[in-house]
Formats: structure tokens, C-alpha cells, sequence
């Protein structure tokens, strides 16, 4: 059986673990030597990015220790091949034929050890597995199974419970057809329709390649689960240690099929919010730190040669969603009163501090589709207007607000607060309502979402506007967490439909544009802020290049000449 000595306090166990309410524990010095301690958020912190929440900010660990087909080239629409050598597109867009690369090693761990390199069965099984489609994992399907130890029904259990929110927010089960290893090295996708968007998910954060050796092995210890909780990838790194909510411990791959990482070492310490990771930072126990409390970033504008703050515009959106389900937001004339109530400038000066723009748009301005973006929003800040149109109507109004800190709203109940304050000053009540990710699902799961409107934000994992806006406001994800509007019109869906339908970039970049102006006219949502990605470095550190999805390649890392390790 599957039984093997782990450095991991793994997830099952993580009940069993207790923390004292002090100050975030200090990560052991002897992890650090000739390493990079990174201090980031735990929040949602997953192995697995294809089980991640889809557009939660995603955690840099898997990063390292997986690769995908594609890389995202700069901020355009196009690629650069990682796994992928090369690919090509039939003539009838429906079929796209993908050359693999050789010579790639999967990570040597204690837990795990393989027998062959990457090649195409992997591809295969790691797309299947998020399509749903048959994976030859037999376990997962039967009902009646017999196990030596009870606890592998657990787990068992457990692993016929994964799902994959970003693929199921594109739906991309119905756009891919099959996946289909036509030799070692080649994968042919064949296609339902043409679909210009599939390379772009592909290249996505959440589109990693898996061990189909490793996934068999634990299949037959009936212990697939640790599939997703003990990572074996083919990235520079791969994980050596794991405290839960505190740290990883990241070691050099030595046999990484590119340039070795220079650093050896990289602590990724989890366990202090935005003012903590910014505090452990001035006292040099990371050198590293990601998304900052952005209200003391006042401390780092003296020019001083200890630190430097990076930053990139975010494919991110943070909004104020309408509930479609309550016949008074389907009033028209009500959401846009609604609209020009609300200071969208004041809000994003009192709750990102310089970090982010006041968003006229649904797309971002650093997605190519943005080109030909829509200039102005039609119903900007008019408070004399909106109190006309709303202070006879004696509105009171529900608005749920996660109470979590995302990328695209550090502060969401402050944020909530300066919105109910907007709309007391047009005439309308306003009970906000700060609720759990889990309560949230559930009431969804159940139709019993019982808001009004909800702030909530969306982050992408490619520049590719299909991604971007499907998910969060298609016909196919009403109802779910993805689309908090309940929206669903046609037209926009068959706009959508039209952009994919052609690799043109221009003409994609029009239909996204006709799609985004129906939104804005439409205004199932109000759009409020783009943020930057920022992070904070020692001056010692050098090769850190950040991303519009937040991350960083830790294997381009490397300190001062004089400061090495």
C-alpha cells in the first residue's frame, strides 16, 4: 500500500493542528539557508490549481512546481511553448494537433518515484481529468469497492468530490470534444466548434500537466486524493516540506528540462495577513512580499536602496453585481440610478491608496482585446440625477459582501460601507450583510441567494477576454458562483460565440467590444476598479518580473553578486 514518510501535515489532518492568537511564527532558520523566504496570503491555498476557486487569486507555490503546455508571451495573445514545442490548427479550426517536448523530467520524491519522462499520456490524462472524461481510474466510478482500511473509503470518497471551477465557469466540456495521443509526443484536441479562446485556457494558471504514472499509483492505493495534496510536477522546483497555514518548503529541481534555478532554497511563508507580511519584511524574515497592506505602502517611497516595489497592471475587475432574480434590479432605470449614485473615485482612493484605477470598462486595459475598448461609461458619479430618480422610491436594498480579502478588494467590508453611504445620500436603505465563501455556495446550491446586489470581483488567468467575461456573466453560468447577476442574454452569449468563432485578432477584439457596450448598456454590473499586482523586494534580490495574474518565475531569482548565498 501507498504508505510513505511525509514532511506534510496534510489537509486530512489539519483539524488536529492548533495556533496561538500571537504573532506569526518566525520560520525556522535553517529552511532558509542559501534561500528566499516569499510571505504571501493563505487564503484559499491549494496544491491543485485545477481545483482551485476559479477567480480567487492564485498561490505561487504551483507555479513553480508545474508546468503547462503554454506560457502567456508579455501582454499580448501570443505564446510562448513550455511543455508544447509546437502546435497547428486544421483548416476547419476544429482539430488542433500539439507537439510535444522530450527530454522532461517528472520530480524524484520520497512519496514518489517515476519510470518514464513527460510525454503524451500525461497531456491526455490532465485534460480528460477537468473535461470529465473517462481517465481509466476505475475507483472513482464504482459504487461498490471493497478496502483494506477503512479510511482509503475516505479518501476515495473525498477524490470523487473534486471539481474544477474555472473549466466548469467556460464550459470547457463542451468545447473540447476528445483528447487523443496520437504517438509519445503528439496530442491531437478535437474540437465541437472552432474556438479561438482554447490555446489561451490552456496557457491559463489553472491548466497544469499531471503524472499519469503518479495518478495511476495512487489509484491503486486507493489514495488518489493525495494526487492534489502532494504535488509531483515538472517544474524548477519541487516541494520538500509543508506546515499547514504556515509555510512550504520549496528544494531545487536538479534534472529541470530548462535553466537550473539559482536559488536553492524558497520558503513560502503563509501565515501573516497584508500589515504582517509587510512587518516580517522590514524585519528582513522574508524577502519577499506579495500584496501588502497598500494603505502603509507610504513607508516605501523614500528611495532606499533595501527595498524596491514592483508592480503590473491586473487582469482583474472588481464590481457591484445585481441579483436578476429580484424583479426590482431587472428595472432598468433603477440600476442605472444605482450606478450614478456611487463615487467610484472616492472608493478606490479611500480603499486602494493609488493602486488601482477607476474601471470605465468591463475588459481591462492590459488585455490586447482592450485596443478598441469603449471610452466612457454612460453612468458615471451624477448624484443629483440619481437622487431625483431614487429618493421618492423608499428603497431598502440587501447587499452581501464576502468577507475576505481578494486581489481586486482588499477591504470589502470598508468598501461596502462607502457604497452604503453613497446610496443613503440618494435616498435608499441599505443593510450590508458580510457573508462566508461556504455560505455563499451553499445559498446558491440551494436558489436561495437573498441578495440585492453583492460586491464581488473577478481575476483572469490569461489575457484572453473569454475567460475574462464568460464566466462571470454567460447564459451557461447563471446560478452560480462565477455569475452573481443571475444575467443571462442571448446576445451577449452569441456575441461571445462570434469572437471565438475566428483567430482574427481584430475582428475578436470588435465582437468583445460589441459584447462589453451591451454590458455597459445593459448593466447587469457596475464596474469599479482595475488593480495592480504589487510586491514588495529586497534590494538584494534581482530577477523578479511580475506578471498581470500576480505571479513570478522563482527560477529567474538571484541576489546581488555580493550577496550570494
Amino acid at each position: 500500500m501507498f504508505r510513505r514518510t511525509l514532511a506534510f501535515c496534510c489537509l486530512m489532518s489539519a483539524p488536529l493542528l492548533s495556533f496561538e492568537a500571537a504573532a506569526a511564527p518566525r520560520v525556522p532558520e535553517i529552511l532558509t539557508d542559501n534561500g528566499i523566504t516569499y510571505c504571501t496570503n493563505a487564503s484559499g491555498f491549494s496544491f491543485n490549481p485545477q481545483t482551485a476557486d476559479a477567480g480567487t487569486s492564485m498561490n505561487v507555490v504551483t507555479e513553480q512546481v508545474y508546468n503547462k503546455l503554454f506560457e502567456i508571451k508579455d501582454h499580448s495573445a501570443m505564446l510562448n511553448p513550455a511543455l508544447a514545442l509546437s502546435y497547428s490548427i486544421a483548416a476547419d479550426g476544429k482539430s488542433i494537433l500539439i507537439n510535444l517536448r522530450k527530454g522532461v523530467k517528472f520530480h524524484h520524491t520520497s512519496w514518489f518515484t517515476p519510470t518514464r519522462d513527460f510525454n503524451a499520456e500525461d497531456v491526455v490524462f490532465s485534460l480528460n481529468r477537468v473535461l470529465g472524461h473517462d481517465t481509466y481510474l476505475p475507483t472513482l466510478n464504482e459504487t461498490d469497492v471493497n478496502y483494506s482500511n477503512p479510511q482509503y473509503r475516505i479518501f476515495h470518497e473525498q477524490a470523487k468530490k473534486v471539481h474544477f471551477p474555472y473549466f466548469d465557469s467556460i464550459r470547457l466540456n463542451r468545447k473540447i470534444k476528445a483528447v487523443t495521443a496520437i504517438n509519445p509526443y503528439q496530442v491531437k484536441i478535437d474540437l465541437f466548434e472552432p474556438d479561438a479562446s482554447i490555446l489561451s485556457h490552456l496557457a491559463s494558471q489553472y491548466a497544469v500537466i499531471f503524472s499519469q504514472e503518479y495518478a495511476y499509483q495512487l489509484s491503486a492505493d486507493d489514495n488518489l486524493t493525495q494526487l492534489d495534496t502532494h504535488p509531483v510536477g515538472t517544474g524548477p522546483y519541487q516541494v520538500k516540506d509543508y506546515v499547514y497555514n504556515q509555510y512550504v518548503r520549496l528544494i531545487r529541481n536538479e534534472d529541470y528540462w530548462k535553466k537550473e534555478a539559482r536559488i536553492q532554497n524558497i520558503v513560502v511563508d503563509l501565515s501573516a495577513d497584508r500589515s504582517g507580511r509587510l512587518i516580517k519584511f522590514f524585519n528582513d524574515e522574508c524577502q519577499l512580499a506579495s500584496y501588502p497592506e497598500v494603505s502603509q505602502l507610504g513607508l516605501l517611497r523614500n528611495k532606499d536602496e533595501r527595498y524596491y516595489l514592483k508592480s503590473a497592471d491586473g487582469m482583474n475587475l472588481a464590481y457591484l453585481a445585481f441579483n436578476f432574480q429580484k424583479p426590482l434590479m431587472r428595472d432598468k432605470a433603477i440600476r442605472q440610478a444605482i450606478s450614478q449614485s456611487l463615487n467610484r473615485w472616492r472608493i478606490v482612493k479611500n480603499i486602494y491608496h493609488n493602486t488601482a484605477s477607476v474601471a470605465n470598462n468591463i475588459i481591462p486595459n492590459v488585455s490586447w482585446a482592450s485596443s478598441i475598448n469603449t471610452p466612457d461609461f454612460a453612468f458615471d458619479y451624477n448624484p443629483d440625477e440619481a437622487k431625483q430618480k431614487l429618493q421618492d422610491k423608499q428603497l431598502t436594498l440587501n447587499l452581501w459582501v464576502m468577507n475576505e480579502e481578494q486581489v481586486f478588494n482588499p477591504s470589502p467590508i470598508k468598501m461596502a460601507e462607502l457604497i452604503k453611504w453613497d446610496l443613503a445620500q440618494a435616498g435608499v436603505q441599505v443593510n450590508v450583510r458580510s457573508v462566508t465563501r461556504t455560505f455563499l455556495i451553499e445559498q446558491l446550491r440551494n436558489n436561495a441567494e437573498d441578495y440585492d446586489l453583492i460586491l464581488t470581483g473577478w481575476l483572469a488567468g490569461n489575457l484572453d477576454p473569454d475567460g475574462f467575461m464568460r464566466p462571470i456573466l454567460s447564459c451557461g453560468t447563471k446560478n452560480e458562483i462565477t455569475n452573481l447577476s443571475n444575467w443571462c442574454d442571448d446576445r451577449f452569449d452569441q456575441i461571445m460565440d462570434k469572437a471565438i468563432a475566428t483567430n482574427h485578432l481584430y475582428e475578436r477584439s470588435k465582437a468583445y467590444n460589441q459584447a462589453q457596450e451591451l454590458i455597459l448598456d445593459e448593466l447587469p454590473i457596475i464596474p469599479l476598479a482595475n488593480v495592480k499586482r504589487l510586491l514588495v523586494a529586497n534590494g538584494k534580490v534581482q530577477g523578479v518580473e511580475m506578471t498581470p495574474f500576480g505571479s513570478i518565475n522563482f527560477a529567474t531569482l538571484h541576489f546581488t553578486a555580493k550577496e550570494k548565498k
